[in-house]
C-alpha cells in the first residue's frame, strides 16, 4: 500500500526577495497544492512563521500580502548608527567584494588590538548589528499569533552558531573563495519551544544577518542567520533535512538566488520539486547591487518579486502537476479499457457455454 502523501515546503533566505515566496504560495493555492509542514531560513523563517500560524492557506496569503504591502511602504530597516554605505557593505555577504572589505576590516581590528592602537568608534561598532530590529518585532506581533503557531503547521527553522558578526562574515568569505566551508546550520522545530517569546526570538535569530541585526541567545549559545551554514552547498539556507526527517515524501523547494548551488542530487531518495527563478531576481544595478536588493524593501521591487514568484511556480510546479495529471488520466483510461476487455471476454465465455449446452 502506498504511503499517504505528506508535502513539505522549503522557504529559503534572501532578504527583501522573500516577497517572491508570497507569489509562490498564491500559485500553489491556485494549483490546489496541500502543505503539511514548512521549513525556513532567514526571511523564509519569518514567512514560514506567518504561514504556519494561519488557520488556512487563504488566510496565510492574506496576512503575507498585508505584511509585504506594509514593508513596501514602510521599510523595517532602522539604522542604529550613521552611514548607509557602511550598512550596504555589511549586507553584501556574497556580492561585489563586500566580504573582502569586511575581511580587511576584521584584520585591521586584530592588528590594532595587537599593537594597542585605538580604532574609530564607527569601525568598532560593526561587530554588533547596525539595524534596530524593533520594526520586525512589531510586524511579527501583528501578523503572527503565538498560540496559533503552537497548534499550526509544523515549522522548522535553521540557525547558525555565531562567533561574532565580523568573524561570521569572514568565515563565509573564505568559504565563498573555496577555502573550506562554514559549519552546518542546526534546525529547530518551533512547536517544540514552549515559550512564545522564545519562539519569536528563534525566528528573529534565523533572520539575523550578521552585522545587520543582533544575534540571539538560546540554550546558552549565540545564534544568527541560518542561511550561513554549509555555505558551499546552501545547507542552512535550504533547510530540507528536517522535513525529510519529519516524513515528508514530496518536498517543494523555493530558491531566492539566481543559480543557487544547492543540488537535489544530494537527496536521491527524495521526491523534490524545485522552484527556481526563470529569470534573474536582480533589480538593482551598479555598485553593491546585490546588497541593495537584499535590503530592497520598497514599493517598486516587492510587487515585481511577488509576481515573479507566482509565474515561476506555475511554470516549475504547474507543468509537473499537469504531467502527473496526464499520467493519472492515462492510467485511468488503461484501467477502464482493461475492465471493458475483461467484460467482453466474460460475455464471450458465457455465450460459448450457452452454445455448448445446445449441442
Amino acid at each position: 500500500m502506498n504511503a499517504p502523501m505528506k508535502v513539505g515546503l522549503v522557504l529559503s533566505g534572501g532578504g527583501a526577495k522573500g516577497a517572491y515566496q508570497v507569489g509562490v504560495l498564491k500559485a500553489l493555492r491556485e494549483l490546489g497544492t496541500r502543505i503539511d509542514a514548512v521549513s525556513g531560513a532567514s526571511i523564509g523563517a519569518l514567512n514560514g512563521g506567518v504561514l504556519a500560524s494561519a488557520p488556512s492557506l487563504d488566510v496565510a496569503i492574506e496576512r503575507l500580502e498585508q505584511l509585504w504591502g506594509h514593508l513596501s511602504t514602510s521599510s523595517p530597516l532602522n539604522v542604529k548608527m550613521p552611514g548607509y554605505v557602511s550598512l550596504l557593505v555589511a549586507a553584501g555577504l556574497r556580492l561585489n567584494g563586500a566580504s573582502a572589505i569586511l575581511a580587511a576590516t576584521h584584520a585591521a581590528k586584530r592588528l590594532a588590538k595587537s599593537f594597542d592602537v585605538e580604532i574609530p568608534e564607527w569601525l568598532d561598532g560593526w561587530e554588533d548589528g547596525v539595524l534596530d530590529d524593533k520594526p520586525l518585532k512589531q510586524l511579527m506581533n501583528e501578523f503572527l499569533n503565538g498560540d496559533d503557531l503552537k497548534t499550526g503547521l509544523p515549522l522548522y527553522v535553521s540557525l547558525y552558531e555565531s562567533m561574532g558578526g565580523i568573524e561570521d562574515v569572514v568565515r563565509a568569505f573564505r568559504a565563498e573563495l573555496g577555502f573550506g566551508d562554514t559549519p552546518n546550520s542546526e534546525f529547530f522545530q518551533i512547536q517544540s519551544i514552549p515559550d512564545e517569546e522564545q519562539q519569536k526570538r528563534i525566528l528573529l535569530a534565523s533572520a539575523a544577518i550578521p552585522m545587520l541585526f543582533n544575534s540571539r541567545r538560546h540554550n546558552g549559545r549565540t545564534w544568527s542567520d541560518g542561511g550561513q551554514g554549509g555555505w558551499q552547498t546552501m545547507q542552512g539556507n535550504t533547510p530540507i533535512t528536517p522535513l525529510l526527517e519529519a516524513g515528508c515524501n514530496l518536498i517543494i523547494v523555493t530558491h531566492l538566488s539566481d543559480g543557487s548551488p544547492w543540488s537535489r542530487q544530494r537527496f536521491p531518495d527524495a521526491t523534490i520539486l524545485e522552484i527556481r527563478p526563470t529569470k534573474s531576481l536582480a533589480r538593482a544595478e551598479g555598485f553593491l547591487a546585490g546588497a541593495r536588493d537584499l535590503l530592497g524593501f520598497d514599493g517598486e521591487k516587492i510587487p515585481s518579486w511577488i509576481e515573479q514568484g507566482y509565474e515561476d511556480t506555475l511554470h516549475c510546479v504547474g507543468r509537473v502537476m499537469k504531467a502527473q495529471q496526464a499520467r493519472n488520466e492515462l492510467r485511468a483510461s488503461e484501467e477502464a479499457l482493461a475492465s471493458v476487455e475483461g467484460g467482453v471476454v466474460r460475455t464471450d465465455q458465457v455465450l460459448a457455454d450457452a452454445m455448448a449446452r445446445l449441442k
